[in-house]
């Protein structure tokens, strides 16, 4: 005995001390993230982060304790700056640890019951994944280039517009966005529940399915007699004679054996009654009578029938209380009456309602049982464990469980034991043993019918490891074509739609037609996750086509408030995107006041609720400073200064950005911009010689050390500067498009004021083909073009160049309203005149003389023009 105490207590002191020294905080690290544990309580340690600064508070000095020694380690990791510990001060009690984080980390922390752990993510703003993962490419934007510049004729300097040569190893291009672009929801399958046979159809039997209403040996005695006459009129449907009958046998024999018998026979009338007349209310007495029925009769087969039948009710109407109930009594009954053959279909309803009630150690420790373990057959124990430990959100025990069976055993396996494993691994990202799996599941079980729900998840991972795009779509459309699962073919419709016209960047006008996919019937009761989906993908087809309004329409219609957090910031995120669409295509169409009025409405909606975007603060600040509105400036430039540490937008990027640098460059560019506009010229050069020290900045203080010798006009220093500049053109995504053409615009001006003719001649020509690709606002382009046009026109006509009437037709026809129409056709027409053309010459002067909106200086000049003409005509 005192050995046995002595054994006992080191035991417990074992135990004790394990306990005591049991560890708190542990690590995890993958390649996408860094993972912190703390087994704590929830109550016990409160987990908060603040920017850059995890803080850990408890007042409960063991775990204090506990957790600065075990967070030494910490201060070794590159994500980590400083592990910070705080005593509690004079009237505190709180013991606080602070982890500082590098400013590249983002925070994810969550709580999880089960392991009583709080668990910190710390993950790294990159957009390069592993190549067996999702392979992501986020869309640079599309470099603009100028055709080379023909030489002139004269060797005077010719702007070199061929990019340069570079070391650098060429890129493919990629074809599709990643995957985070395309229908980025995943969410868990409902685990398969093995198949559980229907035992009768209610809404055509009754319990006289399993214990049907026989006669009486009515010769026997005058109880039996009154019993036939009670089976006669239940017979005949003849049921108020029957309750006469039966209450009459009551008053006479008292509640004798037959007692339940006749409410067998009463709670079968009612039920036969109100099938007849679709009036469901007696049905619940008739329950009522069945349940007192298998408490009080003494007949097994009354009693068997009875509760299959009541079994059968409770689970359709997925009361698994009431079920498992019967099922225990029903298994129980079945037992003591040594009826084997029911105990399979007693002891499997058990399972099915104890796994609906997500009890699983309940279903663990009946699957020890001796008495099951014979008459279950091991699979069927097996599929109810799975099912069980994957609706309950235990995906790793689930595969655990699995894997152990398989080892032993090397038959052909059930179908949800397959399906249920697969869904497993998709659920902790085992995509390539979830893929083996599934395809396993529809190899032995195609006709079964979650079968369609299992090619879609193939497709899905297929399409989420990054594999070969054709060879996804195809398993898409099989999983569309093959499946008899409306949900899963909408599902699988909308991930084609995706991956086909969303991700892929440059889709066909087949992948555009194939949008008909979204297209489904209203009538069709989709879940919210579907339904989410449906929306995110509905929404990016406009984003992709640059429909921007019509997304703007369709995302306010949506109840974004009713979303989950991390739902909503996605919806929210394509917001900011569309927003800086709508922003940009206003900027660059000169519509400044309507980039203004986007930003200033929905700001607040979308875009501050997602990172910061410094580009989109850059297109509005510039555009209140093209419109001259300082105060709106200086807001927008405070923004931007104020949150130098703030975080910049990765993802989404869906329109094409222009490369501004850090927010230190993008402030000084605005000033520079400022001063530029208020003609401050000794400010605006001191900030270009700051900006040109950056590599990044190098070609833009080009272009803004152009832009000031022009205004200056100092023409000839800006032309070099600006032929420097075009020189760089492989850098020219650092420049946006408007800023682009109004280079050229200016280049051309600065050619053209020295006298250089012959020059402008010829590097209009190539300049002229290429500024559609640069920049799509059109009245810009057509504007530059048309001044072109003009000074071509007035170039030719001072050298007596033929082409100076090839290039006036050509101005009069393109731009028939100009400002310059008028001075065209007087030189045309002037030139017709010297061309012995004199009746057309003479027609177009007249037009001049008439016109009234023509400039007096014009009017006089084709009047001279005219008494000349006459004069000639008298001499001759």
């Amino acid at each position: 005995m005192k050995k046995t105490s002595i054994l006992n207590f080191f035991l417990l002191l074992c135990i004790t001390c394990n306990a005591a020294f049991a560890q708190m905080f542990s690590t995890e690290s993958t390649s996408d993230y860094y993972r912190l544990k703390f087994f704590t309580d929830n109550g016990l340690l409160k987990v908060s982060k603040i920017n850059n600064i995890i803080y850990l508070k408890t007042l409960n000095n063991d775990i204090y304790s506990k957790l600065s020694k075990e967070l030494g380690s910490l201060d070794k990791n590159e994500k980590v700056v400083k592990v910070e510990k705080i005593m509690p001060r004079e009237g505190n009690n709180v013991f606080q640890i602070n982890i500082h984080l590098n400013k590249d980390v983002e925070v994810f922390s969550f709580y999880k019951e089960r392991e009583k752990a709080h668990f910190i993510d710390l993950w790294e703003d990159k957009v390069e994944t592993k190549s067996s993962a999702v392979a992501t490419s986020i869309q640079t934007p599309k470099k603009r280039t100028l055709k080379t510049v023909p030489k002139t004729v004269k060797r005077s300097k010719v702007v070199s517009i061929k990019p340069k040569k570079s070391v650098q190893k060429v890129v493919k291009p990629e074809s599709h966005r990643d995957y985070r672009y395309g229908a980025p929801f995943i969410w868990n399958y409902e685990p398969s529940v093995p198949r559980l046979e229907r035992l009768v159809d209610l809404r055509r039997k009754t319990p006289e399915f399993f214990f049907p209403v026989a006669d009486r040996d009515f010769e026997k005695d005058d109880k039996e007699a009154h019993m036939q006459l009670s089976i006669n009129f239940y017979k005949k449907a003849k049921y108020g004679l029957m309750y006469k009958s039966i209450k009459l046998y009551t008053q006479k024999y008292g509640e004798d054996t037959n007692f339940t018998f006749n409410e067998y026979l009463k709670a079968n009338a009612l039920l036969r009654e109100s099938r007849d007349r679709d009036d469901l209310k007696p049905v619940q007495t008739a329950i009522a009578m069945y349940s007192n029925i298998v408490d009080r009769s003494e007949t097994y087969e009354l009693r068997k029938g009875v509760s299959k039948y009541l079994i059968q009710y409770f689970l359709e109407k997925e009361d698994y209380v009431q079920t498992l109930k019967f099922s225990k009594r029903f298994f129980t009954d079945a037992k003591e009456n040594f009826d084997y053959e029911e105990l399979e279909s007693a002891t499997e309803y058990m399972f099915h309602c104890l796994s609906k009630l997500n009890q699983f150690e309940q279903i663990e420790e009946l699957a020890r049982e001796k008495t099951i373990l014979k008459i279950m057959p091991p699979q069927k124990i097996l599929a109810y464990e799975l099912y069980t430990s994957l609706k309950v959100g235990k995906e790793k025990q689930t595969i655990k469980i699995y894997n152990d069976f398989v080892k032993k055993y090397k038959g052909k396996v059930s179908a949800s034991i397959l399906f249920n494993a697969a869904e497993a691994n998709f659920r902790l990202s085992n995509y390539e043993e979830a893929i083996k799996l599934y395809d396993k599941y529809l190899n032995n079980h195609s006709y079964d019918s979650l079968s369609s729900r299992a090619r879609v998840r193939i497709a899905h991972a297929y399409e989420i490891l990054g594999r070969d795009i054709s060879k996804t779509l195809e398993l898409y459309k099989n999983a569309i074509n093959r499946s008899q699962d409306k949900l899963a073919s909408l599902e699988a419709r909308i991930r084609y739609v995706a991956l086909s016209s969303i991700r892929k960047i440059k889709p066909t006008k087949r992948d555009l037609e194939e949008r008909v996919f979204l297209e489904y019937d209203e009538k069709l009761e989709i879940s919210d996750d579907l339904k989410h989906l449906l929306w995110i993908t509905r929404l990016r087809t406009l984003i992709v086509d640059k429909e921007y309004n019509k997304a703007l329409s369709f995302l306010t219609a949506l109840p974004l408030t009713s979303l989950k957090p991390e739902l909503r910031k996605s919806f929210q995120a394509d917001g900011a995107e569309i927003i800086y669409g709508i922003i940009q295509q206003n900027y660059l169409a000169d519509k400044f006041s309507r980039a203004i009025r986007a930003w200033e409405i929905y700001k607040d909606i979308y875009i501050n609720k997602v990172a910061n975007d410094p580009v989109t603060q850059f297109i509005v600040a510039k555009s209140y400073l093209n419109l001259g509105l300082w105060n709106g400036f200086e807001k927008v430039y405070a923004q931007i200064s104020k949150n130098e540490e703030a975080k910049s937008r990765s993802y989404p990027l869906w329109v094409a950005r222009v490369n501004t640098g850090n927010r230190n460059l993008i402030t000084k560019e605005l000033r520079l911009i400022r001063n530029i506009k208020l003609k401050n010229w000794d400010s605006a050069k001191t900030l270009i010689f700051e900006l040109s020290k950056s590599k990044k900045y190098e070609v833009k203080g080009l272009f803004y050390d152009s832009l000031v010798k022009f205004e200056n006009k100092e023409y000839s220093a800006a032309e070099k500067q600006f032929e420097k500049f075009f020189s760089n053109n492989a850098n020219f995504n650092l420049i946006d498009g408007k800023d682009l053409l109004n280079s050229v615009r200016d280049y051309l001006e600065s050619i053209y004021l020295q006298g250089k003719n012959n020059k402008y001649i010829e590097v209009s020509s190539a300049l002229v083909k290429d500024i559609d690709s640069i920049n799509n606002n059109k009245e810009t382009v057509n504007s530059i073009k048309e001044r072109v046009s003009y000074l071509r026109t007035e170039i030719f006509f001072s050298e007596l160049s033929p082409n100076g009437s090839i290039e006036a037709k050509s101005f009069l026809e393109n731009y028939p309203k100009s400002e310059y129409t008028n001075r065209v056709k007087y030189l045309y027409g002037r030139n017709l005149i010297k061309a012995n053309k004199e009746q057309e010459g003479e027609e177009y002067l007249k037009q001049l003389i008439a016109g009234e909106d023509v400039a007096p200086y014009i009017k006089e000049m084709a009047r001279s023009e005219l008494t000349l003409l006459n004069l000639k005509r008298r001499s001759i």
